[in-house]
Order: structure tokens, then C-alpha cells, then sequence
């Protein structure tokens, strides 16, 4: 089986791909960098992948490449992503932030026609719902993923082994994750009306969609 995943930048879509990682025998692309568009693979082994929202390739080309057998979109409030992607060096790469904004936005008003919408808040604290909506799609998590047992090293040694060619095709990348498990610190971050004031123009369905998640 093949699985895309695809969120924004400093969405925490590296450390869900990271825990699906953890499959046993499994390939992983956890973090796709965004000047790359989802590789072309031979091996027939259950494979997943992580692609981030650009101007440079739009889904349809990661999926074009990769052929994935299923495709979760991933979110998480666009305040908590804005405050982190904005001091990043990258937060203009591969697309202005305001336009990958703009992109998360449509993606969410289409979400319907994604396999699987995962939700950041629920990753993090373990709901249920992940683990249905993950087992629906053929890739049941097994509440041992959520330590990360399987890291760098042998995440490479796998591609290196099923899949060579990857090696001079492409640069490897695994975000920012650092902690040995899924981790609900980085939640629970301060509001800033200003961020919000950004957010409305950039991204006004998915911001919505957060700002009635938290008071529900």
C-alpha cells in the first residue's frame, strides 16, 4: 500500500509521518523537501509519504508520481502554524507564505475528496478517531508508533536497500522533529489577534473551522 500525506509547513504532518512510519518493514519518505515533488517508485512494499503545500507542485502531481493508493489531508490551526513557519528561513520558499496559506484554505474546503482529513489536536493527544480513520484506510496504528522507535538511520537504510535509485534522485529531509515520542507540547500556544487578523485574509474557512473547534 502506498500513502500521501499532505499538510503545510510546521503543521507537525512530519511527526504523524513519522509514527506511520513505525509500521514494521515499511519505506518512509517522512518529510518530502519542498523544492521536490514526490518521487516515481518500483517497490511494491507498503510505502508512505509526506509532501507539503506549494506553489512549485500542486497535489495533483504528487500524486501523479507517487500513485498512492489513499491521500490524508492533515491540518492543525493555521494560528499555531503561522507563528512557527514565520521565523523559519523557508517560510517563502517554494511559494510566498500567503499563498500556501491560500492553498491550505481551498484544500480544506475540498477535504471531502481526500481519504482521510487527521487533525493535529487529535494526532497529539491519541483520539480515537485517528486510529479509526487510519484503520479504515488500511494502515491500522498501533498505540506503540506513537514512540519513535524507528529513526533516520534506518528509514534511510530501507530506501537504500528497496529503492537505490532514490538516493541520487533526490535530497532527504525529516523535519523538526525532536522529541523520542508524540509529544503534546507545542500545543496551547498564546493568541495574537494580529496573527488573526493575517490569518482571515490568508486563510478564512480553515481559521473558521478552529476558531468554532475551540469554543465547541
Amino acid at each position: 500500500m502506498r500513502l500521501l500525506v499532505h499538510g503545510m509547513q510546521s503543521s507537525g504532518a512530519t511527526a504523524f509521518t513519522l509514527m506511520l512510519a513505525q509500521r514494521p518493514d515499511c519505506l518512509a519518505l517522512v518529510d518530502v523537501p519542498n523544492n521536490f515533488a514526490a518521487p516515481r517508485v518500483a517497490t511494491s512494499r507498503d510505502f508512505v509519504a509526506k509532501v507539503v503545500v506549494t506553489t512549485a507542485y500542486p497535489l495533483s502531481v504528487h500524486v501523479e508520481r507517487f500513485r498512492p493508493d489513499r491521500v490524508v489531508l492533515f491540518l492543525r490551526d493555521p494560528r499555531d502554524i503561522y507563528m512557527s513557519l514565520r521565523t523559519k528561513h523557508y517560510r517563502n520558499h517554494s511559494g510566498l507564505i500567503a499563498e500556501k496559506f491560500a492553498i491550505l484554505d481551498a484544500l480544506f474546503a475540498s477535504r471531502d475528496r481526500f481519504d482521510a482529513v487527521i487533525e493535529y489536536e487529535d494526532f497529539v493527544t491519541r483520539h480515537e478517531s485517528v486510529h479509526v480513520a487510519m484503520r479504515r484506510l488500511g494502515w491500522p496504528v498501533d498505540a506503540r508508533y506513537y514512540a519513535f522507535e524507528r529513526r533516520h538511520k534506518e528509514l534511510l537504510a530501507a530506501l537504500w536497500e528497496h529503492e537505490p535509485a532514490l538516493m541520487d534522485a533526490m535530497d532527504f529531509a525529516f523535519g523538526a522533529v525532536r522529541d523520542a515520542h508524540v509529544s503534546e507540547r507545542h500545543q496551547n500556544k498564546p493568541r495574537d489577534p494580529d496573527v488573526e487578523a493575517v490569518l482571515t485574509k490568508w486563510c478564512p474557512r480553515l481559521l473558521s473551522h478552529y476558531c468554532t473547534r475551540q469554543t465547541a
